[in-house]
């Protein structure tokens, strides 16, 4: 029973650096481990049951769940439970009759703050009442007969341990199509989170005289690294073969993770969704689903079966398996004979070729050709998925055997497409390789990928290259899938790049990779007694010391950690000690010959607490230092954890125009081009829309906002924005009629970084929202226009506008363009006249005044020096690394010299630039650049005072104009926006 799945695909993200284990549907690793007794000796032990006897459900062990869906950890709501099931939960569904439970399906009107709905029915769980890790775990239950019933009896984790649906696992016991009654389902869905989640399913058939509609008992027996399923006490599927993966993790979890924690129970009689379908005309209501009983047990501990990492072996492959060319599983490389377009799914697949995909359900649209031997791929539609566009050949994939995927590739312009090989359809679009995101540029480069298959051999897999989510077009060539030698899973000692958090420590928390949990960490002992171990219960390292010795005798050591000048590193970790004592800690090099942080000395006491230090490298660009952990010194135990080392650069990169400023066409000045647009109701459901540019703004035109606030979405996706910053999202909005619209920035696995709820009125008004990255990421604007919660408008046609919409780095624009008002349109404002001779006995005395976008200084005494008198403007700032363009047009009723300077004032007067130039009667605009080498608060200063060449009459200088901007940053903008306002 999906908790969550809002796409048809589903698939497991389960990266690591170069390799990763995967597991996806049809499960084929093989568990050798010796069991202490067989299956059917075991002594199943009841320990928890509910016979439903009395006439109310016993609040003690079961809780309800009601209403059409739920609220996620960000706030949003997910209606139909994620599943697009169309009844209401009411506890009036639930009852107990004549010892039995019973949950009813109506056809009834129900109605809340999210919508109205035409079915009730029941559901109810034993969540923060009753849990077990472990056990067998069965019902006796009597089934519906009808199209759109979808009963079921399943588990989900009491803790998501491992991270959201579906990383910390879901346990379907028994699910069922009231369509199909001759069949049951039961199943495992795991992975990653949602959307890169995968499942293993197997189907349980009845015999001739028996169906759902019979009391049948349903049950798993559930072992570490193990689940059965059974129906009448009848085996139909044994699993031992899962994975769990957060995409913050160098590697998976150790197994048999996520499928070793604490799970709760579940039932429930859904009405529509995906599993099979909604109700007809055929089906009758009320339709009952009746429990007798349901019983857990479990084992004495020394019966369960010890838990034993998949192995894979590999196999022949299949039958119409291509034959490589010169080792190339890739046919026609140069692109030669062209694409087969697939728009609707109902085109012959190319078997053989390459196939360009853009499926209308996913909002893509676009064009392949061939390109001097690259397959170029121009995209007018993005669409709503990274599989919006795809370029896909079929590929042999055998299970156990290891592939590498080359290629060469580019872009228009900077952005990421995702790379991986899948099943089709037949085959629940599983995952077989890690979802690779590849980094494009507009340089060609050449990619190496390689993964294992862990899935049933499949003589059809998709290489699929996702080009979704986008406008900028790619080209792709040189593409290569070659079967090469089993290669290291894990490859321990090799440099590392930094997680994606930023932490540079992989396995901190000493539960990830082997099923000893301490894959990454090696442990060396000279010549002392002693051991490490990871306890299954806390997760965390301990070292017993069995001796006294030298500090350095007990090491704990992680290689291949990146280390780079310019940057302050922050060593955090738990740790406690049996018995107070001193342990040391460096970070150094390949051979230890070069000590980047020092020698620091930990004083562990016994109550346990989290220890930190910092340490700034100097002159070190290092990719293969380590971490050391001297443990020896007095005999005693010694418990570790979360250990992370996180980097702070002390000077920041300077970021580039497109790191800035992601949002292309903010201003709509080229109409839609960069933006999309979802409407649901293209595919199903109500909603309608359209979108158009009027009068430079984008408008969206209501007719029907759906069931959902994601039925009608306008968008830009693909902004690649940087960890680190903090961004400033702002847009003018207005609405016809008054209402709520839903603003995100979220990723792929719409993951949000932004979501908050505006409302709109008739008047235009500004929104603005602070967004801070921690990390890279590629995100999307949405502007979700449908059924928004607070909205009571569901037909009712109006129109939303949008316009000035910016995402870009806080405070990077005002760097840019620091200078203000430098065309005087605003008279003097922000500009200052400094004249000696106010403040001392000074001879300088001058004025200023403003007339038609210029400004007058008028010198009736030089003074001694040349900044006697300054005409500038000061608390400028800077960015260093850019170059910085400064123009100026003036004249002087009298020849004379006047100096430009950029400096950072009192108390130093550093000078960036500098230059002396000579002015006359007739107006010239002067051009001077320069490389700025660091951040700075400056003043920009015309220095008017005495120096030579100047005359000591009374004189008059006007300036007309003058900008000061980083090089290249107006040019770019017009190119984004279409207009030169470039400071706005």
């Amino acid at each position: 029973m999906l908790k969550k799945g809002f796409t048809v695909m589903l698939a497991a993200c389960l990266l690591t650096t170069g390799y990763s284990h995967v597991y996806s549907n049809d499960a084929v690793g093989k568990g050798e481990g010796d069991q202490t007794m067989a299956d059917g000796e075991k002594d199943w032990q009841l320990v928890w049951e509910d016979n439903f006897e009395g006439t109310d459900l016993d609040s003690s062990k079961w809780s309800y769940d009601t209403g059409n869906g739920f609220v996620q950890p960000d706030g949003s709501y997910v209606p139909g439970w994620g599943n697009e099931e169309l009844q209401y939960y009411k506890e009036d569904n639930v009852t107990i009759e004549d010892g039995k439970l019973v949950l009813t399906g109506k056809k009834e009107a129900a109605s809340d703050e999210h919508g109205t709905y035409n079915y009730t029915s029941g559901k109810i769980h034993t969540k923060g009442k009753f849990n077990q890790k472990y056990g067998k775990f069965e019902a006796k239950i009597k089934l519906p007969a009808g199209q759109g019933y979808w009963p079921a009896f399943w588990m989900m984790p009491e803790e998501d341990k491992y991270g959201g649906w579906a990383a910390s696992g879901e346990i379907d016991i028994m699910e069922a199509a009231g369509g199909d009654l001759n069949k049951v389902g039961g199943a495992i869905h795991y992975g990653s989170q949602w959307p890169n989640n995968t499942y293993t399913a197997d189907d349980y058939h009845f015999g001739e005289g028996s169906d759902i509609t019979d009391y049948n008992v349903y049950s798993v027996e559930w072992e570490p690294g193990e689940i059965r399923w059974y129906v009448n006490g009848e085996l139909f599927q044994t699993l031992n073969n899962w994975t769990s993966f957060n995409t913050e993790n160098g590697t998976k979890y150790a197994y048999p993770a996520p499928f070793d924690q604490e799970f709760y129970l579940i039932l429930n009689l859904a009405i529509g969704g995906w599993y099979g379908g909604g109700p007809d005309d055929s089906t009758e209501f009320p339709g009952q689903m009746e429990v007798d009983y349901v019983k857990v047990y479990e084992l004495p501990e020394d019966q369960y079966r010890e838990p034993v990492e998949p192995v894979f072996e590999k196999e022949e492959l299949p039958e119409g398996t291509k034959e490589p060319v010169n080792g190339n599983y890739i046919y026609d490389t140069t692109f030669e004979n062209g694409f087969t377009e697939i728009k609707d799914g109902t085109e012959a697949f190319d078997e053989e070729g390459w196939n360009f995909v853009h499926l209308y359900d996913f909002g893509g649209n676009g064009s392949a050709s061939a390109e001097e031997g690259l397959a170029k791929v121009d995209i007018s539609q993005a669409g709503s998925q990274p599989h919006s566009i795809q370029l896909i050949q079929n590929i042999p994939a055998g299970v156990g055997r290891t592939y590498k995927i080359s290629f060469d590739a580019k872009a228009a312009s900077d952005r990421n497409m995702n790379l991986k090989v899948s099943g089709g359809a037949e085959r629940g679009w599983s995952l077989y390789s890690p979802n690779y995101e590849v980094a494009l540029t507009p340089e060609l480069q050449s990619y190496e990928y390689t993964y294992q298959m862990q899935a049933e051999s499949d003589a059809k897999a998709r290489l699929e290259f996702n080009m979704g989510l986008n406008n900028s077009s790619v080209w792709i060539g040189n593409v290569k899938v070659e079967e090469i030698d089993a290669i290291d899973p894990y490859n321990e000692d090799a440099a590392k790049p930094p997680l994606r958090n930023g932490n540079h420590i992989y396995n901190g928390t000493f539960d990830q990779g082997r099923m000893d949990r301490m894959t990454y960490w090696d442990f060396i002992t000279d010549g002392a007694n002693a051991q490490a171990f990871v306890e299954e219960d806390t997760r965390a390292l301990k070292v017993e010391v069995q001796e006294n010795g030298a500090t350095d005798s007990v090491q704990l050591v992680q290689k291949g950690i990146s280390i780079k000048s310019n940057n302050e590193y922050t060593l955090s970790f738990d740790a406690s000690a049996v018995e107070e004592k001193d342990i040391q800690v460096a970070v150094v090099s390949k051979d230890g010959s070069v000590n980047y942080s020092g020698w620091e000395t930990i004083a562990l006491s016994t109550t346990g607490e989290n220890k930190t230090f910092t340490f700034q490298p100097e002159n070190a660009d290092d990719s293969e230092a380590k971490l050391v952990f001297l443990l020896g010194g007095n005999a005693g135990s010694i418990t570790l954890d979360n250990v992370s080392m996180f980097a702070k650069k002390l000077r920041q990169d300077a970021l580039t125009f497109e790191d800035i400023f992601p949002l292309k066409n903010g201003k709509f000045n080229f109409g839609l081009v960069h933006w999309n647009n979802h409407v649901q109701g293209v595919y199903d459901g109500p909603s309608d829309a359209s979108f158009e540019v009027e009068d430079g703004k984008a408008v969206t035109t209501i007719k029907n906002v759906g069931w959902n606030p994601w039925d009608v979405i306008f968008m830009q996706e693909g902004l690649q924005m940087k960890g680190g910053n903090t961004y400033l999202v702002s847009f003018d909005a207005s609405s016809s009629l008054e209402r709520n619209v839903e603003v995100v920035l979220e990723d792929s696995s719409y993951s949000r970084s932004l979501s908050e709820v505006i409302s709109l009125t008739p008047e235009p008004t500004t929104h603005t929202f602070e967004v801070e990255l921690n990390e890279d990421k590629q995100l999307g604007l949405k502007y979700l226009l449908g059924n928004v919660a607070g909205n009571e408008i569901p037909d009712e046609e109006h129109q939303v506008v949008i316009d000035n919409v910016k995402v870009e780095v806080a405070g990077e624009r005002e760097k840019l363009f620091p200078l203000k008002n430098g065309d005087l349109t605003n008279s003097i404002e922000n500009w200052n006249l400094h004249v000696q001779g106010d403040h001392d006995d000074n001879s300088s005395k001058a004025s200023v005044k403003a007339k038609d976008e210029h400004a007058t200084v008028t010198i009736d005494n030089l003074g001694a020096n040349p900044w006697d008198i300054m005409f500038f403007q000061e608390n400028l700032e800077l960015s260093g690394g850019r170059t910085y363009e400064l123009q100026v047009e003036t004249r002087s009723n009298h020849p004379r010299n006047i100096e430009l300077v950029v400096d950072n004032g009192s108390p130093y007067y550093h000078r960036f630039f500098e230059n002396i130039v000579k002015i006359g009667p007739k107006p010239q605009n002067y051009q001077f650049e320069w490389e700025q080498p660091e951040d700075a608060q400056l003043g920009l200063k015309f220095l008017l005072g005495n120096m030579e060449g100047v005359s000591k009459k009374k004189h008059h200088i006007d300036f007309r104009e003058v900008t000061l901007e980083a090089k290249g940053a107006r040019a770019f903008l017009e190119q984004l926006e279409g207009t030169d306002a470039a400071t706005e």
